[in-house]
């Protein structure tokens, strides 16, 4: 069994913040730019970016169309990339004409900064973009009259 630390910073964050997958839904949609995963055969994880270029280029090229696609229908006023790989990879899409191109820090184990608090650098960074996150546990609440 393997555990998937960035997937359990997001998720988790998600979750004590919007409590609700609706309620996170109301406000993000998350979508992965390349939804496949490269293993190798150590088992070890193989990200696009360490693919040939060959290779690189051919699977760029689907992704970005996919991508150009999945904006053109929900027409978000800001895309944000999760890392400097997703968000290069959206500015690279998009280009000028499209919505504009944030980011924040990977939740990656890999990365130094995001194992120093990754939430609240996260939140800082959205903070910057103009996106105000609840307090841990607030949103999703209904008032009782």
């Amino acid at each position: 069994a393997r555990s998937e630390v960035s997937g359990r910073r997001f998720w988790g964050w998600a979750r004590d913040r919007y409590r609700s997958p609706h309620a996170f839904a109301r406000v993000f949609l998350v979508a992965n730019y390349c939804p496949l995963v490269f293993m190798e055969s150590s088992g070890r994880n193989r990200t696009p970016d360490k693919l040939p270029r060959r290779e690189q280029e051919r699977l760029f090229a689907t992704c970005d169309e996919a991508l150009r696609r999945l904006v053109a229908w929900c027409g978000p006023r800001l895309v944000i990339g999760v890392g400097a790989f997703a968000a290069g990879r959206a500015r690279a899409a998009l280009g000028a004409a499209g919505p504009p191109v944030g980011t924040i820090l990977h939740p990656s184990p890999a990365s130094p900064a995001a194992n120093r608090g990754w939430a609240r650098q996260a939140e800082r960074q959205l903070a910057a973009l103009g996106i105000r996150v609840p307090a841990a546990g607030r949103a999703g609440h209904s008032r009782r009259r």
